[in-house]
């Protein structure tokens, strides 16, 4: 089995979220995919396979060390960044079906300077927004990242954002803020329990006459991770908790999130809002990929 190493939201080698991407998975058990995740337990793992029905073109499913995952935004970018660079898919849409159901992920191939670079966009359907959080709750939070409660945002509340995985949104008022930040991840596991989300999104909005930009941190230690370099799932939640705030412009619904620089893993997340009479219906998740190396599976 063909085997790849993927850094997506990025086009620079050794920054951005890493991938792993295995091909051709079809007729192997789920006890040998589940021992492939952990061999390479760095990355989550995006396995491929061959459609099973008409209604789709392709299958993934995603692994990481300890369970399946029923959707991950940064290896779906990484995957068709592979299928697209071995000509195993075209430029244009493509019908995906994974544990969320069938997705349609588009690329397109542009011509830089430094050569090709890949560029892969999916549609993720707007999550719910819970009530926003207590204050007194916010301030455990606060606390519990090492973030002193003056650096809360005065008027925006962290919200719980639900759509296949959970996040708590937590705004700031300084991006600054973001470097300073030391978790003590048993009380955030501890407080996810409580509360009932898998992990927490630290973002930072900054304003450009009417063009949006966030800087952000995710920490999910109910998942093994203690800090996630750049997530394409957390901004597609960002999306819609902007939108409810009223955060966009009269001629904007899209914004560029930013994450993984105090990892020295910088990402970019292009986030692009699909509005439908005044309603938000989805968030379009986009950025490029670089392959950093590939080789054979042995089983």
């Amino acid at each position: 089995m063909r085997i790849f190493q993927v850094d997506a939201f990025t086009s620079t080698r050794f920054t951005g979220n890493p991938a792993t991407v295995v091909l051709d998975a079809d007729g192997q058990s789920d006890a040998t995919l589940l021992a492939v995740a952990r061999e390479f337990s760095h990355a989550e793992v995006a396995f491929v396979f061959a459609a099973n029905g008409p209604d789709h073109d392709l299958r993934l499913r995603f692994f990481n060390a300890r369970k399946e995952a029923s959707f991950v935004g940064h290896a779906t970018v990484a995957a068709h960044a592979v299928l697209l660079t071995l000509g195993r898919r075209g430029a244009g849409a493509c019908r995906q079906h994974s544990g969320t159901g069938i997705i349609e992920v588009n690329a397109q191939v542009e011509q830089a300077a430094a050569g090709s670079q890949s560029l892969i966009e999916f549609r993720q359907a707007a999550p719910e927004l819970d009530t926003p959080l207590p204050f007194k709750t916010t301030l455990r939070v606060a606390e519990a990242l090492r973030l002193p409660a003056t650096q809360l945002h005065e008027i925006m509340p962290a919200r719980i954002a639900r759509r296949g995985s959970t996040r708590l949104l937590v705004p700031i008022a300084d991006a600054r803020q973001l470097d300073a930040l030391t978790p003590n991840l048993d009380t955030l596991l501890a407080l996810g329990t409580e509360l009932g989300t898998e992990g927490f999104f630290v973002f930072a909005l900054a304003r450009n006459s009417d063009e949006l930009s966030t800087e952000a941190r995710m920490f999910c230690p109910a998942l093994g991770i203690p800090e996630d370099p750049v997530s394409g799932n957390a901004h597609a939640m960002l999306a819609a908790y902007l939108w409810d705030l009223g955060q966009f412009g009269k001629n904007s619904t899209a914004f560029i999130g930013r994450q993984g620089r105090q990892m020295k893993r910088p990402g970019e997340v292009n986030v692009k809002l699909e509005v439908d009479q005044g309603a938000l219906v989805a968030a379009h998740i986009g950025g490029s990929a670089v392959i950093v190396s590939e080789g054979t599976l042995a089983l």
